[in-house]
């Protein structure tokens, strides 16, 4: 999700699907941080098997008679002992019937023409390299993208910086749409509804559909995991959805068995947008699940609402110890992550707030901060720069932080 008060805001290259995966890594930039954790190497290890390609054993989507992703194309590893499963979906494995927003939604083969808006969705159907199977894409911020995505980017078509809307949508000719209730759909132009009296099927990124059920509760790692494999169901990559959790998985327990047992959870604030109140990720966001895997919690993971803002007041009095500064990657003066921190250490009466009085600010992009697939990335990011004596051996290394972005 953009900043809520401003939205205006192929594998061709499948090669860049997993440098992102390589890391899932929450882009850092040259303004990650006053307390930063470095980005990962931009080059491979040297121990790295080369890009794999499905045996001539394996069957292709030509030969199964299938509309899944070409795999001749091959993705590179995620890690030095990873091998990509070819893109071939499981027998008889449409038609496949998935939940969006509670709703069941059939395929009957690989939506060929999608087109997905903001980065957190667009990143995940690289990463799973299906840009061969997108139409366009929307939204994604003109900062802070992932260079391994530099090609996809360039060999899809951009509907441009801003929130998609029904007429360029509908230009694009899509068979699919991904996007989110505040990611791209509304109640009034375009939505899972209005697109299906038009003939086009749609998925729901699941944390959004609070914005329509607030009675649900608070997101989580493991819905974003059921958003994964829903979209490797639709595409019929199953077996990518599930390498893709497996390898997260193990990169959360590494960030688990490093945290001390008797430490104390640090205080720590979201701030996103705003200036005469600030605002950030609150309580049914997936952000305090993201901070406490991080040996942290959101001072207002009590206030169970989305995105949005608390009073200067209600600020200070919380006492976070560090201030997790969210940068949508948008073009525009005050919009970069060191112009939110020099805005928030300005404001009359913070100076009493520890984390501004220590300049203790973590700068992440929004993808890391929002389901997608960065958000171990702004985990480890975050562990790090709390717990620094225990993951100083990982700092700067492949695999672990913030994955180099395109400038």
């Amino acid at each position: 999700m953009k900043n809520p008060t401003n939205r205006s805001r192929r594998p061709r290259s499948a090669v860049a699907a997993v440098a992102l995966l390589l890391t899932a890594a929450a882009c850092g930039s040259e303004e990650a941080a006053l307390e930063s954790v470095p980005e990962q190497s931009a080059e491979p290890a040297e121990s790295e098997p080369s890009s794999t390609k499905p045996s001539s054993t394996e069957p292709s989507s030509t030969e199964t008679g299938s509309s899944v992703p070409d795999a001749s194309t091959a993705l590179p590893p995620v890690t030095a002992d990873f091998a990509w499963p070819a893109a071939v979906p499981p027998v008889d494995h449409y038609p496949v019937t998935v939940e969006s927003c509670g709703e069941p939604v059939t395929f009957d083969a690989a939506p060929q023409r999608a087109v997905v808006n903001d980065d957190n969705m667009i990143e995940l159907m690289f990463a799973l390299g299906l840009a061969d199977n997108m139409a366009a894409y929307s939204a994604a911020g003109p900062r802070l993208r992932l260079a391994a995505f530099d090609d996809d980017y360039a060999a899809v078509t951009s509907l441009g910086d801003d929130y998609f809307t029904l007429e360029p949508v509908l230009g694009a000719d899509p068979d699919f749409v991904f996007a989110g209730w505040n990611y791209g759909f509304n109640a009034d132009e375009i939505n899972p509804e209005i697109l299906a009296d038009l003939g086009i099927q749609s998925y729901v990124l699941a944390e959004s559909c609070r914005r329509i059920d607030d009675t649900l509760a608070p997101a989580s790692i493991e819905e974003w995991y059921g958003d994964v494999r829903a979209i490797g169901d639709i595409f019929g990559v199953p077996e990518r959805a599930e390498a893709l959790i497996a390898h997260w998985d193990e990169r959360l327990a590494q960030v688990a068995e490093r945290i001390p047992d008797d430490a104390d959870p640090v205080p720590v604030f979201s701030y996103g947008f705003g200036q005469d109140a600030p605002g950030g990720g609150l309580g049914l966001t997936i952000v305090p699940e993201l901070y406490r895997k991080a040996g942290a919690v959101n001072v207002f993971e009590d206030l169970l609402e989305m995105w949005g803002t608390v009073s200067w007041e209600a600020f200070v009095e919380s006492q976070p110890e560090v201030i997790v500064v969210t940068d949508y990657g948008s073009a525009g003066d005050g919009q970069t992550g060191e112009q939110k921190i020099q805005f928030m250490s300005s404001v009359d009466g913070v100076d009493t707030v520890p984390a501004i009085a220590n300049e203790r600010f973590l700068v992440l992009p929004q993808e890391a901060v929002n389901p997608g697939i960065r958000i171990v990335d702004g985990i480890e990011a975050l562990a790090a720069m709390l717990y620094p004596d225990e993951f100083a051996d990982l700092v700067g290394t492949d695999g672990f932080g913030l994955s180099p972005v395109s400038t």
